[in-house]
């Protein structure tokens, strides 16, 4: 009898053993299946990323949409993300990455409730107010449309205006400056300067 409950007991314990390595298995998993990482390496569709000792490499990572309309932005080295394990296990590799964490190295270009912003570096930044429905544009390289324009409402610029011909200034030069070839000579400048 004391023989079989010696068995028994090493039966459970075997047991024990199995459930608390199963545990810690799945302890293990579960630690990776969300993960706070850095981006370490970019390619045109998958990125490299530590998390803490770990790195997983050719990841893909979440385009902010990516069906009939698109918009595509290559993470930068340095920037957070958080990674999803979709495979679970210690394996990373099967991961995807949602990018656009703020941090120290690429912090919120504003955080005023009322104001939406995108900065692409180099100085050229668009605020848009949303309580004024402004938008504050920056385009230090200028901007080129391919396209017919049509405004309403009025149009100022703190620069010259040109068409296909010549610039609104050189028209202004041209009018100050041409003479009147007949009439009477003391009038043969224009009398209304623009």
């Amino acid at each position: 009898m004391l023989r079989a409950l010696v068995e028994r007991i090493r039966s459970l314990e075997k047991e024990v053993i199995a459930l608390r390595e199963e545990m810690e298995e799945n302890r293990r998993s579960s630690n990776n299946i969300i993960r706070l990482g850095v981006v370490a390496a970019t390619s045109e569709q998958t990125v490299d990323v530590t998390a803490g000792q770990n790195k997983a490499t050719r990841v893909p990572f979440f385009v902010h949409s990516a069906g009939r309309v698109s918009h595509y932005r290559r993470p930068s080295v340095g920037e957070q993300c958080i990674l999803i394990n979709l495979g679970c296990g210690d394996n990373l590799n099967n991961s995807v990455a949602l990018m656009g964490l703020p941090s120290t190295n690429f912090p919120c270009q504003t955080t005023e409730e009322n104001q939406v912003m995108t900065d692409y570096g180099n100085g050229m930044t668009e605020c848009y107010d949303l309580d004024t429905g402004a938008l504050t544009a920056h385009y230090p390289g200028g901007v080129k449309v391919v396209g017919d324009i049509e405004q309403e409402g009025n149009y100022r610029a703190s620069g010259d205006v040109a068409d296909g011909t010549r610039s609104m200034a050189a028209d202004r030069k041209i009018y100050n400056d041409h003479i009147h070839m007949h009439g009477n000579p003391n009038t043969s400048k224009t009398g209304q300067q623009q």
